[in-house]
């Protein structure tokens, strides 16, 4: 037979749906190292919609996760600071929230996917019991109506035999279950917003198509907003609404998918999109690359931060170049070679 949900327990929910459900301003993290103050994330802003998938893009240590653990204060106070204008989901300033009450936030309506879920998931507890744990904490149900939830969201997930994986630690599942689990932890509590740090990481392309497709289902039968992040620019496009591409701490360019793939402004989105392998290419064609490597976050220079690997970079590069509008609603990127005085060519 199949397992239903149990009804969460009502609470305060959206407004009226007017503004971004987070909106978030000049966000920066830093970590004091023994070689000096490492800027993990530098000046970010952004703003994620009811009902839309925000993806961050980038390499790895562009500052993608760094960015989703800053958000709910996850970022260790010992060795890191975290320092923002504001940070405001559904109205509320996160800067300013207690610890308690940050903590009745997260996993209640803010849900979190985190990156390695055999890391993430405690492996001395069922996944049942640590589903569980998540809404007898939120909802206050009760032992016996948490495990009927757990097994629920076990089979909403689109793991087989809930009732009897439900007892199952997480090294009894597959890496695509173990995902799974997490994700059904995430959603336990029926969250507004869901961050999802790479949850598509180290699975074959089989499950990362079913783990897309839930997620879309998620977006689509619950209205969550979620924030994706993942270095997978075909991810991205298949799912997303909007795309920030990340780069050396900051956000290089910002724009819907649309207007990212068809006409990107920034060298450094070029070259991540030139690096996906297409079927259009030669055989034995090498696959172009980006040159070079990402600066150094201890010593990170005043100019434009991909400076150093960008083939049309010129002297007025050794300046920093903002996040400008450019062409199309909400498009943004940092160069100065596309800026409308530039001296880059680039298609409307």
């Amino acid at each position: 037979m199949q397992a239903t949900l149990t009804p969460p327990r009502t609470d305060a929910r959206d407004g009226d749906g007017a503004g971004p459900l987070l909106s978030v301003r000049n966000l920066t993290v830093r970590f004091r190292t023994p070689g000096g103050v490492l800027t993990a994330v530098d000046g970010v802003d952004l703003d994620v919609r009811r009902g839309e998938v925000l993806g961050v893009v980038g390499e790895s240590g562009s500052g993608k996760s760094m960015t989703m653990l800053a958000l709910t204060r996850l970022v260790p106070p010992a060795t890191g600071t975290v320092a923002a204008d504001s940070i405001l989901f559904d109205g509320a300033d996160l800067t300013a929230l207690s610890g308690p009450q940050l903590r009745r936030l997260r996993g209640r309506r803010i849900g979190f996917i985190f990156q390695n879920p055999l890391s993430s998931l405690n492996p001395l507890l069922t996944i049942g019991e640590q589903i569980g744990e998540t809404v007898r904490v939120h909802l206050g149900l009760s032992r016996k109506a948490a495990r009927d939830r757990a097994v629920a969201l076990i089979d909403r997930v689109g793991i087989p035999n809930a009732r009897g994986r439900v007892d199952d630690n997480p090294h009894q599942l597959s890496g695509g279950m173990r995902q799974r689990a997490m994700i059904a932890m995430a959603i336990a509590c029926d969250p507004v917003l869901i961050l999802a740090d790479e949850p598509t990481t180290a699975l074959d392309v089989t499950i990362q198509a079913q783990i897309i497709d839930l997620l879309r289902g998620i977006v689509e039968d619950m209205g969550a907003a979620i924030v994706l992040v993942t270095h997978d620019l075909g991810i991205a496009a298949s799912i997303c609404n909007r795309i920030n591409v990340m780069y050396a701490g900051q956000i290089v360019e910002t724009g819907s998918v649309d207007r990212i793939f068809s006409s990107p402004l920034m060298p450094y989105t070029w070259g991540l999109l030139d690096s996906i392998p297409r079927f259009d290419r030669d055989v034995g064609a090498e696959l172009p690359i980006i040159p070079g490597l990402p600066p150094d976050p201890l010593a990170l220079g005043a100019g434009c931060r991909f400076a150093e690997r960008c083939g049309y970079r010129r002297e007025r590069c050794a300046g920093m170049p903002g996040l400008e509008p450019r062409g199309g609603t909400g498009h943004l990127a940092r160069c100065f070679g596309t800026a409308p005085d530039g001296w880059l060519e680039v298609a409307s």
